[in-house]
């Protein structure tokens, strides 16, 4: 019963109530899960959508390399062009997870972007800016949930640095105690002790995940409070269930000036848990987009642009091209006294 009204509650809360009320309905109508998820297809379509996620990401990763090469780019527009990309590869074009969030520098200290702009506005993404991109993907009602932050081009800035390592470190060490049994506050615990041993406790302002599914808020929630200050929930006192679908995002938010957040999605199954983004990679060599990242040949895309769409009608050094070899061929032509 609690489980029920922890829903309604939810659907009470959220802007995208409507994508709740399917699995409300299930559990009033008395549908139980499946030896393999709440429904038959749960777990493998998680699992898709956590795939298509990771293409989310790489498109996200090389289009900032784009800026760092010279491109010219905004959050929403490198926010649409994730979202072309997924739905390309699967995704659900007609009921997005959620909205993909590209938060540039001090953006990226408001944990869901631009608060005007649903999280990817206007503002142009600039070289040495901090990046946090959130999105997810929808594959037969089922969601995902996934947040890396990159930095276009190397920076040494200490602070930095050392918030980035202090959230994907505390992320690493909740890890071994996402299984079946453990109670949802003790991953957020751990992760938030670390933080505060690195002096950013007060930078931390979220809890440290919760439970996605056909929304991507749901139960249980990972906070050792005794509700979340971020998402308004409170379902961390039942511990994590074999079949629950989980993130995992420590963050760190310097105002008005950068973010950190990285995000993971979990299967808690009868072995302890099965980690769905590992392959996504999340290491200090990752966050920072250096000019090597990519074959040079993607420049081409870059210079394809126009002043109203970007990109210009025909590859960057045609022109160039026709003119020397109009150049040469004069060069080389007889003159006519020689005939």
């Amino acid at each position: 019963m609690r489980v029920i009204i922890a829903f309604f509650v939810l659907i009470l809360l959220s802007p995208m109530a409507s994508a709740c009320e399917t699995e409300v309905e299930r559990a009033l109508n008395g549908w139980f899960p499946s030896p393999t998820g709440i429904s038959p297809d749960k777990d493998d379509s998680i699992r898709e959508t956590t795939r298509i996620a990771g293409i989310g990401q790489h498109v996200a990763r090389e289009m900032l390399w784009d800026v760092l090469m010279g491109a010219n780019l905004t959050e929403r527009q490198i926010a649409d062009e994730i979202d072309r990309s997924m739905i390309e590869n699967g995704s659900n074009p007609n009921w997005p997870s959620f909205e993909t969030i590209v938060a540039s520098g001090s953006n990226g200290a408001i944990p869901h972007g631009d608060p005007d702009n649903r999280g990817a506005g206007p503002k142009q993404v600039m070289i040495g800016d901090v990046v946090v991109v959130d999105l997810g993907a929808r594959v037969n009602d089922w969601v995902s949930d996934v947040t890396r932050t990159y930095v276009v081009g190397f920076t040494d800035n200490e602070t930095i640095i050392t918030s980035y390592m202090a959230v994907y470190d505390a992320q690493n060490l909740t890890f071994p105690v996402i299984e079946a049994g453990t109670p949802a506050w003790v991953p957020d615990d751990i992760a938030r002790t670390h933080i505060e041993e690195q002096g950013y406790g007060d930078k931390f302002i979220h809890s440290l995940g919760h439970g996605f599914g056909v929304c991507v808020h749901e139960p249980p929630l990972l906070s050792s409070g005794s509700s979340d200050p971020l998402f308004g929930l409170s379902y961390n006192e039942q511990p994590l269930m074999i079949y629950d679908a989980v993130t995992v995002e420590p963050g760190i938010y310097h105002d008005d000036w950068f973010g950190i957040r990285i995000e993971d999605d979990f299967l808690v199954d009868q072995d302890g848990h099965e980690f769905l983004t590992e392959d996504i990679p999340r290491d200090l060599d990752w966050f920072m987009i250096m000019e090597d990242d990519y074959e040079s040949t993607h420049e081409t895309d870059l210079d394809n642009r126009d002043e109203d769409n970007g990109f210009l009608p025909y590859p960057a050094g045609i022109v160039e091209i026709i003119v020397l070899a109009a150049i040469v061929a004069a060069i080389r032509r007889p003159d006519n006294h020689e005939l």
